[in-house]
């Protein structure tokens, strides 16, 4: 049975969603694919795979261990780890006793992690060796252990009958995890997901990604990341999909290819530096690599059906007997030769990276959503993509299927063919933010979700994003235009490792950059800052005159530690304009004065 059938047998016969729980479908899809593995890792250079059925006993006793603890229903478990197979034990064993998951990044700053683990009123916390003693200073009173002082597996008989430990009765509307974002302003917030909003959306994610057993998923991403917790700790084993988990950034570039995925989840930060790798290493090659290369990219662009050409049958027998086998398939080979597509999310998708690995046969389909929205709204998928755009919305915001959307303009008018800000209504918005009511009423205004992200449906059910309605800058001329296009311009250039567009009533726009330590290394002063303003009037001259960066103040790296990022890596506008706010004031005034 192909996946396609396999996927649409399964959502058949799994029932209605909504009224499930996550344990009891959990030990369900453990008993379905009981031999099959379901989670792969490299211990000492090792290849150790979990079944289904090992990893289930592997939960029950983490359940009882927590239950064993005086952890009951509704209560929180915090969880404070690098990205690990114990991560995704857990999840599912709060999930089997009706308790609360809250992961936690363990590259969170002391103020915004210990902010958290006092506002989640957690009644266990778990957290790496590594950090323990700091996580035990931030969390106070309440109880915190190592991974290392929770029990050792249980193997499972293939007899057993998974029932030694029943699931806690759970209603579908009961909370299963809080995952905290970190907003441009203020403390995280926490987003309360339920049972129920994550079991949709995976079964509505299911509906439009044809994944199943044969399937191999991995990514860096960290489970408090609300994509990859939906995706490998929801979706995967419902699907009967195989999750393997790289150690880290290099485990995962050095081994890859002993990992042997199917599907690759990733940001844009990680699509454009694979693709970069890929470049230099076939730059640093022969001139007649090089220049055989440049011609199959040529080639493939027309038979992809890019705007930038079109084929015809010579330019597809062409790629497919002589490109493919001589270039591309070598590029896949570094993949593990097995991989059919990867999903980008978290942040706008570099048209230029999608392109590349369209061209050379792994096409990057692009996702959206928010963790409010649990997190998926909508994703490409053979057939229904378009570079640049965030596909198809995701069925659960079809009518049938109890969900709504609309697009709200500049003077307020609401409808389906507009464009303007994204409303969204369905089971997968979230019950609200942890004790934040204002907050919470705010986003869900008038019944919908409020996304915050301007866009519109194209002629074929299309979603394309402009940008976020907050960040949106008015010129002293009265021009509007949002930064994020501007942004990913700019961040084309090797030499920017992070940009920040202001302008906000000013005559022009300026951006506040960022330089790689290695492209700009030797180099410093104003031969510096020329460079880096010739490479923004390069990468930006195909937009507007208005969108074109005037001049660059070179700011300090960004980073998590100093809060001008996201934990995800993106800017915190508010916190950059506060912290360099002399700097700014006096870069842009002695600008605007010499106009």
């Amino acid at each position: 049975m192909n996946r396609r059938n396999h996927r649409e047998q399964a959502v058949a016969a799994f029932g209605d969603p909504r009224q499930a729980a996550l344990g009891s479908v959990f030990e369900r899809a453990c008993r379905d694919y009981r031999e099959r593995i379901f989670l792969s890792f490299l211990q000492d250079d090792r290849m150790v795979d979990v079944s289904f059925s090992r990893f289930f006993g592997q939960v029950e006793v983490w359940s009882a261990f927590l239950r064993a603890r005086e952890v009951g229903q509704g209560d929180r478990v915090a969880f404070v780890t690098p990205k690990s197979p114990r991560q995704t034990r857990l999840f599912h064993a709060c999930w089997r006793i009706g308790a609360v998951a809250v992961p936690i990044s363990e590259s969170l700053a002391d103020l915004e992690m210990g902010f958290i683990l006092r506002d989640c009123e957690p009644s266990l916390v778990v957290a790496d060796e590594a950090i323990l003693g700091r996580v035990r200073e931030l969390a106070g009173d309440v109880q915190a252990i190592a991974f290392s002082g929770m029990p050792e597996e249980r193997d499972r008989d293939e007899d057993d009958d998974f029932s030694a430990m029943e699931s806690a009765e759970v209603e579908p509307e009961d909370l299963a995890a809080i995952i905290y974002t970190s907003g441009s302003t203020g403390m995280p917030k926490g987003v309360m997901l339920s049972h129920r909003n994550l079991l949709v959306n995976a079964i509505s994610g299911w509906r439009a990604i044809a994944v199943g057993p044969g399937d191999s998923m991995v990514s860096l991403l960290p489970y408090w990341h609300a994509f990859a917790l939906l995706a490998e700790v929801v979706l995967a084993p419902i699907a009967g999909v195989r999750v393997a988990i790289p150690g880290d950034k290099r485990d995962f570039k050095k081994n890859i290819g002993r990992y042997q995925p199917t599907v690759i989840l990733l940001v844009p930060r990680i699509a454009d530096a694979l693709r970069k790798g890929i470049v230099r290493k076939i730059e640093g090659g022969k001139p007649m690599v090089r220049k055989l290369f440049a011609r199959a990219m040529a080639n493939a662009g027309r038979v992809c059906g890019d705007d930038r050409g079109g084929g015809g049958w010579r330019d597809r027998l062409v790629r497919r007997m002589f490109y493919d086998p001589l270039l591309f398939r070598k590029v896949r080979q570094a993949f593990g030769g097995c991989l059919r597509f990867m999903i980008s999310g978290g942040a706008p998708l570099d048209c230029d990276d999608q392109f590349f690995f369209n061209c050379v046969g792994v096409p990057i389909y692009q996702g959206y959503g928010l963790t409010e929205s649990s997190p998926v709204i909508s994703v490409e998928w053979g057939g229904r993509s378009r570079l640049g755009s965030c596909g198809p919305l995701l069925s659960w915001l079809e009518p049938a299927h109890g969900g709504d959307y609309a697009f709200r303009d500049e003077s307020g008018a609401q409808g389906k063919d507009l464009r303007g800000e994204l409303l969204v209504k369905g089971d997968c918005v979230m019950r609200g933010y942890w004790r934040h009511r204002d907050q919470s009423a705010k986003m869900l205004a008038e019944g919908w979700l409020h996304t915050g992200d301007i866009g519109y449906l194209d002629e074929n059910g299309l979603l394309f994003l402009d940008g976020r309605r907050g960040n949106m800058i008015v010129l002293a001329g009265g021009e509007k235009l949002h930064p994020e296009h501007v942004e990913d311009a700019i961040k084309k250039s090797d030499l920017i490792s992070e940009v920040m567009v202001i302008g906000d009533k000013c005559k022009t726009l300026y951006a506040l950059v960022n330089f790689d330590p290695d492209q700009s290394e030797g180099m410093e002063g104003e031969p510096l800052r020329e460079r880096a303003v010739r490479e923004i009037r390069r990468t930006t001259e195909h937009l507007a005159a208005a969108q074109r960066p005037r001049d660059i103040l070179p700011l300090p790296e960004f980073s998590v530690e100093d809060g001008t990022l996201t934990a995800t890596l993106k800017v915190r506008r508010h916190n950059v304009l506060e912290k360099y706010e002399k700097e700014i004031r006096l870069f842009v005034d002695g600008r605007e004065g010499g106009q």
